[in-house]
């Protein structure tokens, strides 16, 4: 065992408590209790849905022209997977990007490979927020995703204005607040290699800003855009 280990021991990224012999990530206990994402599932985002709720949820309902294809969600978004997310994406805890790639590729591969995507695109944080965190969580994310897969991963798109936290925001709020947010890298993106785009983040609530992204792909030439993400909303 290396000092290090010793001083600092890994911990579950759950609940916090230190991690035994031949776990990784998160303890036994946690992660036989992670609330994996199961059907019915909307169609268009692949959020959980109620039994009887139909084939969308609210959010896509009320979509007069969805952009996405369609979107797949390891677990959905609770009191046991919110401080996993916090720790990711606040906390500096880069290295939980492989283990959440690993649940990710094991649980969701053949969904995504059915999709056949040329490119995994993470969303884009906007440059101030990157230079304080230090990192873009999605971007990590689909680094590891993209290992895994065996799938290109690119930064097609970039984050041009900063944003005030969505999920304080109602969703006409969150539409109107990612309004020319972001843009497609028209250095990067190639509408010919690029026609299929997955994009990767790490949570979807209302799927805002990945509608914004997928809008903005498909005018530049995609010819679909599907999303991926470890954790999700529900209705249920």
């Amino acid at each position: 065992m290396r000092l290090l280990d010793v001083i600092y021991p890994s911990k579950c990224i759950f609940c916090g408590r230190i991690l035994k012999k031949g776990e990784s990530g998160g303890c036994e206990s946690c992660v036989r209790r992670l609330p994996y994402v199961t059907e019915p599932v909307c169609e268009h985002c692949g959020k959980p849905l109620s039994s009887g709720r139909g084939v969308l949820c609210m959010d896509c309902e009320r979509r007069s022209r969805p952009m996405l294809t369609s979107g797949v969600a390891l677990w959905v978004y609770r009191e046991d997977t919110k401080r996993a997310m916090a720790g990711f994406k606040y906390g500096g805890y880069r290295r939980d990007a492989a283990f959440f790639a690993d649940e990710l590729a094991a649980r969701c591969h053949e969904r995504i490979y059915e999709w056949k995507p040329d490119v995994l695109a993470p969303i884009p944080i906007h440059k101030k927020r990157a230079r304080y965190r230090g990192y873009n969580q999605a971007e990590l994310l689909a680094t590891e995703l993209g290992a895994r897969l065996q799938l290109p991963v690119e930064p097609i798109l970039t984050r041009v204005r900063a944003t005030v936290a969505l999920k304080s925001l109602t969703p006409a709020e969150r539409r109107r607040n990612l309004r020319q947010a972001f843009e497609v890298d028209e250095t990067v993106f190639d509408p010919v290699r690029h026609r299929r785009v997955l994009l990767v983040d790490d949570i979807y609530t209302t799927g805002a800003t990945m509608e914004a992204c997928a809008e903005l792909l498909k005018e530049a030439g995609a010819e679909a855009v599907f999303c991926t993400c470890l954790c999700i909303g529900s209705e249920i």
